[in-house]
């Protein structure tokens, strides 16, 4: 991963943004409509606080509270913690790592929300790239994953003609230079 590249490069402008006095309700339409697990607590244009999928569950859900009767702030996590546009992605990758967290907002000199990142933002770029340096990140499970060294490509499946039986196929196996279905190729082993 190139440990210079800022999360600048790499961040979502376009954030799901709350405010505090918004019921639990409206947050959730909001995270729906934006296909994102978190919206981060703004006030003045600045993060305050930020609402993830794992807050809605264990605060919301598990205590089976309404969400139209139950404010942002009273499920919010704060102090929500920032960085700026030109940390590097290894650096945000070690802050998430060492507060257990997935999302990190990214502020201006004037601390307003400019754009966030992500565990998976850092993990696409570096699989991108075709590397991945030590990075650990959680999967949806909730299972610690830590990956290192080069990634290898895997080759992409295709489909089309068998170059043996001239059936189509949505597989294709390469073999001594042809492509062949999975039929010739069990003929030819």
């Amino acid at each position: 991963m190139q440990t210079d590249l800022p999360v600048k490069e790499v961040m979502t402008t376009v954030v799901c943004t709350v405010k505090r006095t918004d019921s639990v309700h409206n947050l959730a339409k909001k995270l729906v409509e934006y296909g994102v697990g978190s919206a981060v607590v703004v006030e003045d244009g600045r993060p305050v606080g930020i609402v993830t999928e794992k807050d809605l569950i264990s605060k919301i859900v598990a205590r089976n509270k309404v969400p139209s009767k139950v404010l942002v702030e009273e499920v919010m996590s704060q102090p929500v913690i920032t960085i700026g546009p030109n940390t590097s992605l290894r650096e945000a990758a070690r802050i998430m790592m060492k507060r257990g967290i997935r999302r990190l907002p990214v502020v201006n000199n004037n601390q307003e929300l400019i754009g966030i990142i992500t565990d998976n933002d850092i993990l696409s770029v570096s699989l991108d790239l075709g590397e991945f340096a030590s990075l650990v990140t959680q999967d949806a499970s909730g299972y610690t994953i830590q990956l290192e060294g080069p990634v290898i490509e895997e080759e992409e499946e295709i489909g089309g003609i068998c170059d043996r039986c001239g059936k189509y196929a949505d597989k294709l196996y390469p073999s001594n230079g042809l492509n062949l279905c999975e039929d010739c190729m069990d003929f030819e082993g």
